[in-house]
């Protein structure tokens, strides 16, 4: 089983440890590479699943208190092994989109809260990816902006020479990060086309 039971591993995700979520990488992974190179997928479908199931339990954690039916490792499973199916059928809609257009009206077969639950799934898989590559001090400036510490205790905690300067960093990162995000190849999927 490894050294973290069920309700380590969600009140880890719940409180974003890093040992949790490297735990779930050594442990869970595997598991769903194998399923996804099993269904036609690749390793770096799998690593985008995996994400996106990993971002799915966070969100469920967070909100709510998670009773689990099973263990969680069955239920991580599902997580992904639906993300998959959705994607699978939305890569196979593509491929047929102008056949529907022609034999029926496309809202019998894409229904918006699924639409937008993916996009959410992106949105924040593209989002962490690009957080996660900026400069150390980026990172820790946006998550105290994040976390609404004043400005005046970010300048002392980072050693910068006054709140004014914090202000200009958290400007300068958050523009940083939104010019990354824009020019992801992902970022397109991420947004409202309406």
């Amino acid at each position: 089983m490894g050294p973290f039971s069920d309700a380590k591993i969600i009140d880890g995700i719940r409180k974003k440890r890093r040992e949790v979520i490297h735990f779930m990488y050594r442990d869970y992974f595997p598991l769903i590479l194998a399923l996804i190179e099993k269904n036609s997928g690749t390793c770096q479908d799998a690593e985008d699943i995996f994400q996106d199931g990993l971002v799915a339990l966070y969100l469920r954690c967070r909100d709510r208190e998670l009773v689990l039916n099973c263990a969680l490792r069955s239920y991580f499973y599902s997580i992904c092994k639906n993300l998959w199916l959705q994607r699978l059928e939305r890569k196979h809609r593509l491929v047929y989109y102008a056949d529907l257009l022609v034999n029926d009206n496309e809202e019998n077969y894409i229904g918006k809260e699924h639409l937008t639950r993916e996009q959410k799934l992106a949105r924040h898989r593209v989002f962490w990816r690009h957080f996660n590559e900026l400069p150390d001090d980026c990172r820790k400036v946006l998550l105290m902006y994040i976390e609404k510490v004043p400005f005046r205790e970010v300048a002392e905690k980072l050693g910068f020479t006054d709140e004014n300067y914090a202000k200009v960093r958290k400007y300068l990162c958050k523009k940083l990060l939104r010019n990354r995000i824009k020019k992801d190849p992902e970022y397109p999927y991420c947004i409202d086309h309406e």
